[in-house]
């Protein structure tokens, strides 16, 4: 705290004049800000150092009968303080009066005092301040100045009255010398400024194409937030219409499933009404047939996607049903599945329910006459993007075959055609299916037709 307190004014002095001397230009502005704060600096300590010579100087001028030394001083001095505290001239305006006030006060010196009166230490920082200050082509001018600064130095001592004399020759050899020794110093720095010219304007440059960078990323994460924000509302909406959709869609499977139940209880009951056999058997199958539709909505509305149905799931579900319904006396038909899980459309799945119970329902009546005993199997196969749908039994076969699906012209298919065979023929072209039919060893009836 002691030492803070010592030294506290000081800081306060140096703060100030680093302040004072700070060009307004910014640091961005590069290489100006640079040479603004150089000038200032030159000036500050042309003052500081001026005032302190300015007074032997001025006396020992006044003692040796110099008056004019003791005006080019005080022009110089008060030039000095006049542009180190005139903040408001234009950097170029100050800078010229500057350069000019070094060369006429060395070119002064060097004429009326002589080559020992100082006036070429004055010549000698003049190209270098201009190439430092304004650049390579004025740092050449400056030393084209010095060189006719010399050359009339040394003839002006024939021309007028001039308290020192000096050999033209011996003159132009120190002048020599003295620009040799000015153009190493001066050459070599201006190329040094230029070169920190160059390097300060690529980092402008690259500091400016770094902030447009930033600033296009900015916008670029701001657009990018907007439409984030934008998606995800989007996204948002679109799962609560999802959820809705998804609602409706399970109340409308399931209405349906109630609905077809309802038909199917209201068979059900005409059948237990009915006394013909024909017309209980009639009415059986129709319940069936709607109870394979009604199973498949019972599906739909029981899992949660709804594009399309497990079809091992149902076939399974389906089988279950139609032993349950037909419920063969002493278990004498025994059934098999061999099914892959398979997922169909239900445009799909609802065909190959019907067809199943159909082709089922004509095994049981017609493949195992006389209590016979047998076996019914219903295979699921994927072979080569193609399912592969197959019920077959072990019963006494169908002759004729080909000509009850329809596969040959024959007046016996028009004439002993039955509903179920026309149901499967009509499926068959909805799902636009192959079929296999084989009466080996049984009933065989394959559908190929694409997932």
């Amino acid at each position: 705290m002691e030492k803070g307190k010592k030294f506290g004014p000081f800081d306060r002095i140096f703060k100030s004049i680093q302040g004072y001397l700070t060009p307004k230009a910014p640091v961005s502005s590069g290489l100006s800000f640079w040479r603004e704060l150089i000038l200032t600096s030159i000036l500050f300590t042309m003052t500081i150092l001026g005032t302190i010579v300015y007074f032997p100087s001025v006396y020992l001028a006044w003692t040796e009968g110099k008056t004019e030394v003791l005006w080019i001083d005080t022009c110089a001095l008060g030039l000095i303080y006049f542009l180190l505290l005139a903040k408001r001239i234009d950097f170029s305006i100050k800078a010229t009066l500057v350069l000019t006030m070094n060369y006429l006060l060395g070119l002064s010196l060097l004429i009326f005092v002589g080559p020992e009166g100082g006036g070429l230490l004055w010549l000698f920082p003049f190209p270098v301040l201009a190439g430092v200050l304004f650049g390579l082509s004025p740092s050449l001018f400056g030393l084209l100045a010095n060189m006719i600064a010399v050359f009339i130095a040394s003839r002006a001592q024939f021309y007028l009255s001039l308290p020192w004399s000096m050999a033209p020759e011996r003159l132009y050899v120190v002048g020599l010398n003295f620009l040799i020794a000015n153009t190493i110093v001066c050459v070599p720095l201006t190329i040094l400024m230029r070169g920190l010219q160059e390097s300060v304007q690529r980092r402008h440059e690259y500091l400016t194409n770094l902030r447009l960078r930033k600033a296009h990323i900015y916008r670029s994460k701001r657009t990018l937030e907007k439409e984030i924000a934008a998606r995800i509302e989007i996204e948002r909406t679109l799962e609560e219409n999802l959820r809705e959709k998804e609602v409706l869609l399970h109340e409308i499977h399931h209405r349906v499933k109630n609905n077809l139940q309802i038909v199917s209880g209201m068979l059900n009951l005409q059948n237990m009404y009915s006394t013909e056999s024909a017309t209980s058997e009639i009415l059986s199958k129709a319940q069936n047939r709607i109870t394979a539709m009604a199973m498949i909505h019972d599906h739909l509305y029981k899992q949660d996607k709804f594009a399309n149905v497990d079809m091992k799931t149902y076939l399974d579900s389906l089988l279950r049903h139609l032993v349950t319904s037909y419920f063969p006396s002493g278990n004498r038909i025994g059934f098999e599945a061999d099914m892959e899980p398979v997922r169909l459309s239900m445009e799909k799945a609802i065909p190959c329910g019907l067809i199943v119970t159909e082709l089922i329902s004509n095994s049981l009546k017609h493949a195992f006459p006389n209590e016979a005993k047998g076996n019914i199997s219903v295979q699921l196969k994927v072979k080569e993007n193609k399912v592969h749908l197959t019920v077959k039994d072990d019963g006494v076969g169908m002759p004729g075959i080909q000509e009850w699906f329809g596969q040959t012209s024959s007046k016996k298919q028009d004439q002993d055609s039955s509903l179920g065979l026309m149901i499967i023929r009509s499926l068959c072209n909805q799902l636009k299916a192959e079929l296999d039919l084989k009466n080996v060893g049984g009933t065989s009836v394959c559908l190929i037709f694409k997932t």
